[in-house]
């Protein structure tokens, strides 16, 4: 793989990001909001074009010429301000060659290359993180290295998703809980953040970490924030120091963790609740770690 390629990837991972939130306020009109993100996603779409026109033997499915087509209208759209035709566009044509793009790099390479680097990296930052969030002794959490096939007969699947991120899967008798989609990963957490915001809340107390997506997105929402996050499940936070990339997360101070396997940390810190507070349940997590503490016992 190519540094050009590797660049691409991740630009395309932001980009699909800022499209989908920019694209939700077109849709609910608030067009001065959504108009907000159109600058950094020019400047994210040169850059793309770019780097698929420089690497056109890598991409030969994407032609110049549809490319070209696709900005044009894009441009065009804008112009004349009509918000319906250039979110259909945004949708319809960029979301859509963004995650073919994904796709594309995905089947060429091994992913594995994302994640051999980070993972000794996160999992120190997340020690400290759980430490100081409360925990105690978390760095026997992260002592025994992580197993992919242990891991897959207790029932966890990591999966990469269209937009280039990591779900996870977890057993449940049931069958199975994703913990995050496996379409858009930044627009879920996006709308997911959206339902947990209150506008008199000062301090958030979330119930399930996941990878993580929604916890940054929530601080990204309300950057002035306390969040508190309350994870039962050590194997999740290990997987997600594998295989999201937390270092923004776990460097910002307005964010707290609390590995809490029996969920008494969460009972005590919830039974007497300020008026500034606002309990935030991530339900897929919810749900997985209800199913994995009854196999435990």
């Amino acid at each position: 793989m190519t540094p050009q390629v590797k660049t691409l990837f991740q630009t395309n991972v932001e980009l699909l990001e800022i499209v989908d939130k920019a694209i939700v306020y077109f849709r609910e009109q608030d067009y001065p909001k959504a108009l907000e993100f159109m600058p950094e996603v020019s400047d994210k779409m040169r850059h793309v074009i770019d780097g698929l026109l420089s690497e056109n033997e890598y991409f030969e499915l994407v032609s110049t010429d549809s490319l070209m087509e696709m900005l044009e209208g894009i441009v065009e759209a804008s112009k004349a301000e009509d918000y319906v035709l250039l979110a259909d566009l945004l949708e319809l044509q960029l979301c859509t060659l963004l995650c073919n793009v994904q796709e594309l790099i995905m089947k060429k390479e091994d992913y594995a290359f994302f994640f051999e680097t980070m993972y000794m990296e996160q999992c120190e930052a997340m020690s400290k993180k759980l430490a100081a969030g409360g925990t105690k002794q978390p760095e026997k959490l992260f002592e025994a290295p992580l197993n992919p096939e242990e891991l897959l007969e207790k029932g966890y699947r990591v999966e990469v998703t269209s937009c280039g991120l990591m779900t996870v899967a977890v057993a449940t008798d049931r069958g199975s809980v994703y913990l995050h989609s496996n379409h858009k990963v930044g627009l879920e957490a996006f709308l997911v953040a959206r339902s947990f915001a209150r506008q008199e809340a000062e301090t958030y107390l979330v119930k399930g970490f996941g990878m993580g997506y929604h916890v940054a997105e929530l601080a990204k929402q309300k950057p002035d924030a306390k969040i508190a996050v309350y994870e039962s499940d050590g194997q999740i936070l290990k997987l997600a120091c594998a295989f999201s990339p937390l270092k923004k997360l776990l460097e910002n101070d307005n964010i707290s963790i609390c590995y809490d396997e029996d969920g008494a940390a969460w009972h005590n810190r919830v039974e007497n609740l300020a008026d500034t507070e606002a309990v935030c349940l991530h339900m897929p997590s919810v749900q997985a770690g209800s199913a994995m503490f009854s196999l435990r016992r």
